[in-house]
This record gives structure tokens, sequence and C-alpha cells, in this order.
């Protein structure tokens, strides 16, 4: 049996081994720290139970398309619920705006909002939904080795769509829907969650609508910890050893080709194939001799490393109806929030907030009486300030909180209290630039013009995760896992795969 060392044990790791296992490889991941999941772990503080990152199921086909790969079906594994309300946004001024699990529902929302909004909206979500089906047929499960994996007539006739959408931004296509600052700020959120501003997101990624409008928001019982635990269990079941506490050096190069790896204690680990699901960049420049290195130090500085993030872990006394699930604040000062962290660099003031209240959902994440919440500030990358100026900051973020929700007393209800501040990302998980998701979805940094996965420098090398294509997020690193998969099995097809077959004895 071929063996394979994956380093990190984040979904991308864990779906990457997982498949490869199933494929008959011998496969060990090293992870240094002392749990599966990487970004995606818990905390657990004081009788409160918190996600300490992502929160959001969405994409669910792409995690039914991976259970299904491995011999399974989500709903064997994960008590989803569908949320209704999706989510509420609170604003500056002006009135909350609460997205539902209807469609009807939120057209009727819009409209109530600008005439004609309703409509608009269901034209947005169609255009979405069309460039959306597209790209996981044709672009999201591909290497992009070949011209024929876009020459395809299925492109061909979205070709002056997909031209205008990827040569125009995120905001200037909302604004050909819809008039309201508000509703352009419902529609134009998600680009958070591709790293970066809608100013400068390409409106390619508009494709996003279909997530919330037409297939919704989900949530799986026991929070995204439950999704992690059973892709490790499913990884396992397939023949994956795991070892925690197992920070790498450096990974082995011989004579062209990855040979294995070297822990932080001097162990010499053998493989035939490395695959790294840690930070590229730390992989590339500090797990890599220089004249080894794909994307070296000049290649970062001409990047964009995505927000990083204050993150704030909350038990708190007493009930919050006032939030939902998920809840959004967005500040009046659209533009300027966004430049004060791409552009300027420093800490938003004022700052649209994300609140993730999962007792809405599982209600023993708290004693009874109270509430676990998770507040996400987006901040700069790269930014460095004091422990006390984090501390002052966030008295400050949960100041607005108290007045745009209309929750007056939340900062004396706070009973127990934990930052994860943008210094954390970078020790924890030496991300670039202290980053909290991953570089950025600009132009540069989308589809075929994304770091690739598959190193030019040393054979047998590959990389796995938010760093690489398809890009960040739970979903799209595991869709990741697939296109190293197709790399390592020599298939070069586009599209998923429809089974994982044994290529080695």
């Amino acid at each position: 049996m071929k063996k394979v060392v994956i380093i990190g044990a984040g979904i991308g790791g864990l779906a990457t081994a997982g498949y490869l296992a199933k494929a008959g490889y011998d496969v060990r991941i090293y992870e240094q720290l002392d749990y599966a999941g990487g970004r995606a772990g818990t905390l657990d503080m004081d009788g409160f139970h918190f996600d300490i990152g992502p929160s959001w199921y969405l994409m669910p086909e792409v995690f039914e398309h991976y259970f299904a790969l491995m011999g399974t079906t989500a709903a064997e594994h994960l008590g989803l619920v569908q949320l209704d309300p999706a989510y509420k946004v609170f604003f500056g001024s002006g009135k909350p705006i609460t997205i539902m699990a209807d469609q009807a529902c939120n057209v009727c929302t819009f409209e109530a909002v600008e005439p004609g909004a309703g409509a608009a909206l269901t034209r947005y979500v169609a255009q979405s939904s069309d460039i959306y089906d597209a790209s996981l047929r044709h672009f999201l499960y591909t290497n992009f080795q070949s011209l024929r994996d876009l020459l395809k007539w299925d492109v061909i006739k979205r070709a002056p769509t997909l031209l205008r959408l990827t040569t125009s931004s995120y905001d200037h296509e909302v604004r050909r829907f819809v008039h309201s600052s508000r509703l352009q700020r419902v529609l134009e959120y998600s680009t958070v969650f591709l790293g970066a501003s809608p100013f400068d997101t390409p409106a390619i990624y508009t494709l996003m609508a279909t997530l919330d409008y037409r297939d919704g928001v989900f949530y799986p019982k026991g929070g995204i910890a439950t999704l992690v635990d059973t892709m490790r269990r499913l990884a396992e079941q397939a023949g994956v050893k795991i070892v925690y506490n197992a920070p790498v050096k450096n990974i082995i190069v011989e004579q062209g080709s990855a040979r294995g790896i070297v822990l932080n204690n001097d162990t010499r680990v053998e493989a035939d194939i490395v695959v790294s699901n840690g930070d590229m960049y730390h992989t590339e420049t500090a797990l890599l001799e220089a004249h080894y290195q794909t994307y070296p130090e000049r290649y970062w500085k001409a990047r964009n490393p995505g927000p990083s993030a204050l993150m704030m872990y909350l038990g708190v006394r007493g009930k919050l109806p006032e939030l939902e699930h998920h809840s959004l604040l967005f500040v009046d000062e659209w533009h300027e929030n966004f430049d004060a962290i791409y552009h300027h660099k420093r800490a938003p003031r004022p700052a649209s907030i994300y609140l993730s209240r999962a007792t809405a959902t599982d209600p023993h994440f708290a004693p009874d009486g109270h509430e676990a919440l998770v507040v996400l500030v987006p901040f700069p990358a790269g930014i460095e300030l004091s422990h006390d100026e984090y501390e002052t900051l966030a008295d400050e973020y949960l100041s607005d909180i108290e007045k745009m929700t209309g929750i007056s007393d939340l900062r004396e209800r706070i009973v127990s209290r934990q930052l994860m501040t943008p210094d954390d990302f970078g020790t924890r998980y030496h991300a670039w630039q202290y980053g909290a998701l991953g570089p950025a979805h600009t132009l540069r940094q989308t589809a075929i013009f994304r770091s690739r996965n598959k190193s030019k420098k040393v054979a047998n090398l590959y990389y796995v995760g938010g760093s690489t294509i398809p890009g960040i997020g739970m979903p799209m690193v595991t869709i990741g896992a697939e296109l190293v998969y197709k790399h390592i099995v020599s298939d070069r097809r586009g599209g998923p795969v429809d089974s994982i077959e044994r290529h080695v004895a």
C-alpha cells in the first residue's frame, strides 16, 4: 500500500484522508492540536458550549455528495434542521429585516421595503441559481488541467453572462436589482463568507444567493462539531490513523519528490505522498526549503489575505428573544466599514457584526435560563494590538450590539466571557497575516487564478484547504479534498466523481 501523510486534521484533511483510505492508500494524519477540525473546534467554559469557528451549514448538496462517496448519507449522522427564520438583519437605522425559509415570504419582505424589489429578488435568485448549478457541474469540481474543462456548450452559452459577472463587482450587480441601501446590504453580506468586500469581489459570486433563498440555511444538531466528529469517524472507519499533538517541522524532499515529514520532536515519518491541510503560506515558507517553494515569500506580498476576526464567546444570563439563531448587524457606513478592514487596515468603528445564538436551536449549549452567544467582528488582516486594546474594543462592540438590537442590558448579563483575537489565529493555526478564513476571493485569487493544489516544484506534494482551489469555507474545502483525490488517482475529468475507486493494492 502506498503511504500518504496528511498535515492537519481540518475538514479538508479529514475528507481527503477518508477518500484516499477508501481508495486503498495507507493514510495517516499528523495534527498539531489535540483535536480534529482545525478552525472548526469547540470551547467549553463555565457550563457553556460554543463552536469556535464556522457556524453556517451551507451548500448541503456538497456534504450529501461527500457522504455518498463515503458510503453513507447525511441523514444517518446529522440531525439537520432547516432554520426558519434563516437569519435576522439589524441596521444602524431602519427596521430589521428577517429572511425566512419560505421564498414567497422574502419576496413580500423585499416588496414592502422597495416597490418592485420582490420581483427583482425573484430574478436575482433565478440568475444566481443558474450560475451556481453550472459552477457545480463545471468549475468547482475541476482542477483546471485542460481547456476542455471550460469549452463545453453548457458553459459557452452562458459566456456573455459569465463575462459580465466576472468583470464587474458584486456591489455593482446587486445595484442592478435593488436600490434600497438596506436590501443591498442584505444581498451583499455573503461576501464576508468569501473573505472579501462586495466592492472588490467579482459579481460571479452573487451565485451565493442560491444558498439563502433557494436551498436554505441548515444547522446540524450539536453544532458544527457534529459534522467534524462524523467526518473523523468515517475517516477512521476507512482505516485512517490520526496522531494528535504532532506539529510538523518540515517536509522531506528527496530527488525532487516528497518523501514524508519530520515532526517537531525530530521523528521522521516516511511516505510516498504528502498532503498539507495546513495554512499554505506556512507550508510553503516554513516547511519547505526555498528552492522547493512554488509560492515563496514574494508571491504573497501581492496577495490579499482576506479578513481576520475578533471573536467573543459569551455566556449570558437570561434569554435573548430579540436574536435569531443567526443575526447580522449592518452599519449604515457600509462602504467605510469595508474600507477600514481591507484598505486602511484599522479596527472598524463602527463595525458590522455577526451573532450566533446556537441556544436558539440547541438549548443544552448553556445552563438553564442562559444563552451561549458568539460574536464575530471582521478585522483587518495583519493587525497587531495589545490584549487590553482588544478588550476595550470588545466592550465598545458590545455597546453597539445593545443599541442596534435593543438588548439594553446585554453587557451586565454576561456571566462568562472569552476572546479570540487575530493573534490567536496566527499562533494556533499558523494563519497567514492572522487571517480568520483564508485568501480573499478577489478576481486575482479566484478559480484558475487561485493558488493551485499541487506543487510545481515537488512531486507528490499536494495542498487542501481554504488557501487553495476552490476556496474558503467548509463546503469548498470538502470539494477541495475531492480535487486532491482526483490528482492522486490521475482522474482528469471535470465535475464530481461518481464513486471512490480502489486504486492501489
